[in-house]
């Protein structure tokens, strides 16, 4: 363990190029970038049996498919589905051009939405905004090898402002870490809390390298493993200086993985990979291509990519349209037509999965008070699926805005909460022990309190479905 790293000639070349451009500010920026980039690109298109919603936020639910309206000019990926203003419904589609460029606009006249073989109408075609909870698990995959801490650097430093970015634009986000070298170092499991993860990368010093190649590809499968959201969007971001080990081979990494296996394991997996990598290492730009990802020059100098995908967060859309399903259903099935009225795709969106959410942003709370209206609306609907859904459990989250002190913010946060429960309980006869609740105040903001609309989105009441 004491002994020098040794480092061949190739690999001394890969790393002694990485040196000649690179700088804690560079790799900074280029990760904050390319980080910026994944995300939009990144809510993987899932398969809808798998559950891709943020909750009865449910909002996400998750289809997986790519549709193209009436010409190749451009395409969509269905993200998400959001049904926390049900009867509304929208669907999260990320729109971008033949060459993989944001669109800046998306017409209502180029779809056709089907809700159980029945048409309807598409009420509006728009931008997403921080309203739209898109719900993605990130795994950074992370070469700690002794050339590599600049980069360690670069996340530790720059993964807060990334987070912000993320939670500005919509993203409900959780990360988790796994640390390679020729083995896997160290697993950290999910975490929405970016001052933990912040802190288990502050931990991480550099070293060895015994040889050319890293265990990249069982780091790999070690993310395939982690616990995501059965609603989230899965992404992981591969950052490395060095080649990867691969099955056959004789070194210090052992793998019975190929890069065609690895790509196989993570479509299986449904996880989006996302490479910053050394160009001359090609197959990393594979993997990121066979796995709906992009392969980031980890030397690039982050002006040159700020331009192309500081931007890619914006092009989500939400296409909403009115269901006439009286209440929450388990399921949704879709279908998306184009102007020719030509079947792009056919989905049934489960709606009841463990973590989704549904935010009630309107429940009409006096300032400073935690008394509810005689009726509802919102909480009509909510105790209607948990009617139609007797094995459902939920938590319901008290949240406030920071304004007042923070103890009596998270006193009033828990009583709004309570008081949701009791609405619930005696106007709706649900049972009680069906009903979890927990006030927040002001430590889980989802917008600026700076100003009146981020604190008016602060004040909020999220419900999270805990067991089914």
């Amino acid at each position: 363990m004491g002994a020098p790293p040794r480092v061949s000639m190739q690999q001394h070349r890969y790393r002694s190029e990485k040196k000649t451009y690179s700088s804690p500010f560079m790799d900074g920026c280029l990760l904050a970038c390319a980080l910026l980039a994944f995300i939009a690109a990144a809510a993987p298109a899932r398969g809808v049996g798998d559950s891709q919603a943020d909750s009865l936020q449910p909002q996400q639910i998750l289809l997986q498919t790519q549709l193209r309206p009436k010409s190749e000019r451009f395409h969509l990926t269905i993200q998400n589905v959001d049904i926390k203003y049900y009867p509304e419904v929208s669907l999260i589609v990320e729109a971008v051009d033949a060459n993989g460029d944001p669109l800046d606009t998306l017409a209502a006249s180029d779809i056709v939405v089907l809700e159980n073989g029945v048409e309807k109408q598409v009420l509006s075609v728009r931008k997403l905004t921080i309203k739209e909870r898109v719900p993605v698990d990130i795994v950074v995959v992370l070469d700690v090898t002794a050339t590599m801490q600049v980069h360690i650097n670069a996340v530790r430093d720059n993964i807060t402002q990334f987070i912000r970015s993320l939670v500005a634009r919509g993203i409900d986000y959780r990360l988790a870490l796994v640390l390679f070298s020729d083995v896997i170092e160290k697993v950290y499991p999910f975490t929405n809390d970016v001052n933990e993860f912040v802190s288990w990368v502050s931990r991480v010093r550099a070293w060895g390298g015994f040889d050319e190649k890293e265990n990249a590809l069982e780091a790999l499968r070690q993310a395939t493993k982690l616990e995501f959201r059965p609603s989230a969007n899965r992404v992981a971001i591969l950052i490395t200086d060095a080649p990867y080990h691969q099955r056959g081979e004789h070194g210090n990494g052992r793998t019975d993985l190929t890069t065609q296996t690895a790509i196989e394991m993570l479509q299986r997996a449904d996880l989006r990979t996302f490479c910053i990598a050394p160009l001359v290492l090609t197959q990393y730009d594979t993997i990121a291509r066979a796995t709906r990802g992009v392969m980031f020059d980890i030397g690039q100098p982050f002006a040159r990519i700020l331009n192309a995908y500081s931007t890619q967060l914006t092009n989500l859309f939400a296409i909403t349209y009115r269901t006439d399903l009286p209440a929450i259903p388990d399921s949704i099935n879709v279908a998306i037509l184009n102007q020719r009225r030509q079947e792009l795709v056919r989905k049934t969106i489960p709606v009841v999965e463990l973590g989704r959410k549904l935010i009630i942003e309107n429940l009409l709370f006096e300032t400073a008070s935690a008394r509810l209206p005689e009726h509802v609306p919102e909480l009509e609907v909510l105790a209607q699926f948990m009617v139609n859904n007797p094995r459902v459990v939920i938590r319901v989250e008290g949240h406030t805005d920071n304004r007042g002190a923070r103890w009596f913010n998270k006193q009033l946060s828990q009583a709004r909460a309570e008081s949701v429960k009791e609405y619930l309980v005696k106007k709706k006869g649900i049972a009680p022990n069906r009903i979890q609740t927990i006030g927040y105040g002001d430590t889980r903001p989802i917008a600026d309190n700076a100003t009146e609309f981020g604190r008016a989105l602060n004040r909020r009441t999220e419900v999270v479905i805990i067991s089914k």
